[in-house]
């Protein structure tokens, strides 16, 4: 399928929930960006040999995922994540023998938890990123929910723009994963929006203060600035 499209440098696939195989990534030679997502029957990757100038990896949503390919092939990768968990964070691929999941002693299991410990070697290209590597399970809220035109109205397009949602939940008009502009009650791109503005409150432009959550930090610039 690949094999003649060396000229992609960007692929974001997502949502084959049923697909178990994906087809051989040789000829994408010049491919920089790789979105994996939601491949929910999934048993394994395809070979990265062929993406030497692969530069950003994200896999998440991937449950059945038993195994990871070698990843030495892609040295000039500079962003790797691994949102929530596969198969192969708890089946002994890493080498870790406790699983992610534990029987208490009423008999009832205890919440999955992050098992990679500091200590615990990892090959080299995921050691450099563990902090992204089999992460805590994405639970409801945490991923948006696609948008419907009831939900992407009151944003007439406008990145951050404050929304009113029917449950009264603090709101703001976003769009993830490529998806239309749309009211979400997320809480976590609000508070990414708000940690951007007080990074780089100093070059807050007037153009910026137009939508909602830069105007909720005027007054950050104001006390940079001495106003």
């Amino acid at each position: 399928m690949f094999d003649d499209m060396s000229s992609l440098t960007f692929i974001h696939f997502a949502v084959f929930i049923p697909m178990k195989r994906l087809p051989s990534f040789t000829g994408l030679t010049n491919l920089k960006s790789l979105t994996l997502a939601l491949f929910l029957s999934l048993e394994e990757l395809p070979a990265l040999d062929s993406l030497h100038r692969l530069e950003k990896l994200l896999v998440t949503c991937m449950p059945s995922l038993n195994t990871l390919p070698d990843l030495a092939p892609v040295k000039n990768v500079k962003s790797l994540i691994m949102l929530d968990r596969g198969t192969w964070c708890c089946n002994g691929f890493l080498g870790q023998t406790t699983p992610c999941v534990k029987f208490t002693r009423s008999g009832g299991l205890q919440q999955p938890r992050a098992y990679l410990q500091t200590t615990q070697k990892l090959p080299p290209k995921l050691s450099t990123y563990r902090e992204n590597v089999c992460t805590s399970l994405l639970r409801p809220g945490v991923m948006e929910d696609p948008p419907t035109q009831a939900t992407m109205d009151p944003c007439k397009g406008t990145l951050y723009r404050q929304c009113v949602d029917p449950s009264g939940v603090e709101s703001m008009c976003y769009n993830a994963r490529f998806m239309g502009i749309a009211c979400d009650t997320n809480p976590f791109p609000i508070k990414m929006r708000r940690l951007q503005i007080e990074v780089s409150a100093i070059r807050v432009t007037q153009s910026t203060r137009r939508g909602w959550v830069a105007d909720s930090f005027v007054e950050v610039e104001c006390a940079v600035n001495g106003r």
